[in-house]
């Protein structure tokens, strides 16, 4: 089993919300493609298959058009999970995923 770093007390995704209706654009502090952590149950259904749960620990997120593909690594495999952006805004919603906000420079 692998260490994975702790994950901060507290969070600024903990009080947000994501609208996944609004439409997202790429923003120079805003990127599309961003880090985040798996802190809760975090469910995906391949195909037809089973649900399959992710890991709790860091993973890389792609917001798409229409769906938001979460990347991770599970002992020397690298996996990933699609799904629709209205799921990934629930997930984010009730804190099973928590985004990291990058720092702002103050200028």
């Amino acid at each position: 089993m692998s260490a994975r770093p702790p994950l901060p007390p507290e969070h600024p995704a903990d009080e947000s919300v994501l609208d996944a209706s609004v439409e997202m654009k790429q923003m120079e502090d805003q990127p599309l493609h961003q880090s985040a952590f798996v802190c809760g149950e975090v469910s995906y259904r391949t195909g037809d298959g089973p649900m399959l749960e992710i890991p709790q620990g860091p993973v890389k997120v792609s917001v798409g058009e229409h769906d938001v593909t979460i990347g991770w690594e599970d002992e020397h495999d690298r996996m990933s999970a699609v799904m629709p952006r209205t799921e990934y805004a629930r997930f984010v919603g009730t804190g099973a995923i928590k985004p990291v906000i990058p720092a702002r420079s103050e200028s």
